[in-house]
């Protein structure tokens, strides 16, 4: 089998990124080592930039029964005083869609496989590992145990060991945090109401601790352990450690791991036709909820820019990928790190107070100008993602003449950079820009090839 792009690994990442592929045409082949989804829970919150992404790959309206809507995150102190309050607007917000869910990673990824049905171009071979790999000018050929198969291009989504990382040699930089937390997912067998829905990062400088309202009778809680602890723990000791929050008489428990959170990135994440996405590429502390979602970005980054090469557009543009991409993983990690530093704080009365909001950092060079407008992640005007077949699109002070489909309702976005109209791409990030509807039928004509070559969505 010859498919334009094979995918390892059929998570989040994978299976998003499969999705996006089959609906621009390309043929897909994803291997997935195991033979069915973990039907447990893992990551338990993405954003309004990660619902927009699903959107694009016609999936919202599906999504949205495995989530519920987040309030948002405080921290407090040992005494119960909330320090940083990090709520959340749970309207509509920038994306076109709430700033921040809660939701169930199985429910998740049964809608993204059932997504993958749609396209009769990509077919997902389960029970398959990909055992080795071996690439040249023209395409990639994997060994799997059920055979070998051909590709243009691969994208490794396997994870945090990632296998294909290992066999390409390619390092991980580590930017240095390091901890082993228990984590804890139970279900209520009674309601407590009292626990509250925002999540809280409890600043304890003995044994900081997190609490998260998942979805329906779901609750988690994630403990930072010390060296000497062991790698499994009893039930009973499970329970003693949540003892000041919750009992046995108000849950079962669901599922219980010890994870090392770290904060790494990889060296490169291209290797000729080979490419890195999700953890494969990058680790971040889980404070921000934010693993996930970088994984998302990449396959949003990457699938239209793998469609336009196989329509005709300059492999060149492949190499944008790491150069946009890793810049924008990095500064999540760092202020997640930088999080988990602050619920660690052990200096009593020195901790910060005040509020957070949101942060959507820029890409990092790539296509386009970095001039504090291209590159940065722009709003979305009602649904104006879906009127735009191929993903491009424009934002305009005033009705437009082009091409593109044009959307108004960001004026104040617009007025604030001093600009008439900005040309988002498929992943919502700003191409380029102008003061004029004359600087913008120019910016037009430089991305030309481009914009032509980009094939049309079909969801």
């Amino acid at each position: 089998m010859q498919a334009d792009v094979a995918i390892i690994g059929c998570g989040p990442t994978g299976a998003l990124l499969g999705n996006l592929l089959g609906a621009r045409g390309l043929s897909v082949a994803i291997f997935e080592k195991q033979p069915a989804i973990y039907d447990l829970p893992r990551a338990v919150h993405f954003d309004g930039e990660t619902m927009r992404v699903f959107q694009s790959a016609g999936l919202a309206e599906a999504v949205l029964p495995e989530t519920r809507v987040n309030p948002g995150m405080l921290f407090k102190d040992p005494a119960g005083r909330t320090l940083i309050d990090w709520s959340r607007d749970m309207s509509i917000g920038p994306m076109g869609w709430p700033e921040s869910y809660r939701f169930h990673q199985p429910g998740l990824e049964r809608v993204l496989r059932a997504g993958l049905a749609r396209y009769p171009n990509v077919r997902l071979h389960e029970s398959t590992a990909v055992t080795a790999h071996r690439q040249d000018d023209t395409g990639v050929t994997l060994t799997t145990d059920k055979g070998t198969y051909g590709a243009a291009h691969v994208v490794a989504c396997d994870g945090t060991g990632s296998p294909t990382r290992e066999a390409l040699g390619i390092g991980l930089h580590d930017l240095g945090f390091h901890e082993r937390w228990l984590v804890v997912d139970l279900r209520l067998t009674r309601d407590r109401p009292d626990l509250g829905d925002h999540s809280i990062q409890f600043c304890d400088p003995e044994r900081p601790a997190t609490y998260v309202r998942c979805v329906g009778p779901r609750r988690r809680w994630e403990m930072r352990i010390d060296s000497g602890d062991p790698d499994h723990f009893a039930p009973d000791e499970i329970w003693r450690r949540l003892s000041r929050w919750i009992t046995p008489a108000d849950a079962d428990l669901e599922r219980a791991a010890v994870y090392t959170f770290r904060s790494r990135l990889a060296a490169r994440w291209r290797e000729g036709r080979v490419f890195l996405a999700g953890d494969a590429a990058h680790q971040t502390p889980p404070f921000m909820g934010q693993g996930m979602c970088a994984g998302i970005r990449d396959a949003a980054n990457l699938a239209w820019k793998l469609a336009a090469v196989h329509h005709g557009v300059d492999p060149a543009i492949l190499d944008t990928y790491e150069s946009e991409r890793a810049p924008n993983a990095r500064a999540f990690i760092q202020l997640a790190a930088d999080m988990g530093q602050l619920i660690n704080q052990t200096v009593q009365g020195h901790l910060p107070q005040g509020r957070m909001r949101s942060i959507w950092p820029d890409l990092g060079p790539g296509l386009g100008p970095r001039d504090g407008i291209g590159g940065a992640l722009a709003p979305q005007v009602g649904r104006a993602d879906d009127a735009a077949p191929t993903g491009f699109h424009l934002l305009t002070r005033a009705p437009f003449d082009a091409d593109l489909p044009a959307a108004q309702g960001a004026e104040d976005w617009l007025a604030e950079r001093d600009l008439f109209g900005v040309i988002l791409r498929p992943d919502g990030y700003a191409l380029d820009h102008a003061a004029t509807p004359e600087g913008l039928h120019e910016a037009l004509a430089r991305h030309a090839d481009l914009l032509d070559a980009v094939p049309p969505r079909r969801l």
